[in-house]
């Protein structure tokens, strides 16, 4: 399973990165997704942000979280960045190598929001986000949305 699961995503990153981002609003909205057959019902705001920063690393039901995020340089990223966690991507490398001594990692970065959709339609313990008009809902179901 996890070799076939590491050959998609390979494939899925080889095919291409997103459009360029300046060619997005920064102010599109933001869908919170999981994969369709992922048990978990619902994620609050605050919950975003505990999982996100890796407070917390466990769903309700004691199974471990893998929240996945878009490339460091990506206008969804930023923004999701912005309005989650309240600082931009970059802004966090302090946080993050502080916590590595700790032998907590950061969360795992893919390249476009299809290869988020393919991960969290594999993975059940994976959360991620993407615009939502690039939401695939034959993989992804929306637990979120941050409005514009």
């Amino acid at each position: 399973m996890r070799s076939r699961l590491t050959r998609i995503l390979l494939a899925l990153q080889l095919l291409g990165g997103a459009a360029p981002a300046a060619e997005r609003a920064h102010s599109e909205a933001i869908a919170v997704v999981v994969g369709t057959e992922s048990g978990v019902p619902e994620v609050t705001l605050d919950a975003l942000r505990e999982l996100y920063l890796r407070r917390r690393r466990v769903w309700p039901d004691g199974t471990r979280v893998i929240p996945v995020n878009l490339p460091v340089d990506n206008e969804t990223r930023k923004s999701f960045s912005k309005r989650v966690l309240g600082r931009l991507p970059q802004d966090l490398s302090g946080y993050w190598n502080r916590l590595y001594f700790d032998g907590i990692q950061p969360p795992v970065v893919l390249r476009t929001p299809e290869a988020v959709c393919a991960y969290v339609a594999v993975e059940p313990k994976a959360i991620g986000y993407m615009r939502r008009d690039e939401v695939d809902r034959s993989a992804c179901r929306i637990l979120f949305v941050l409005p514009e």
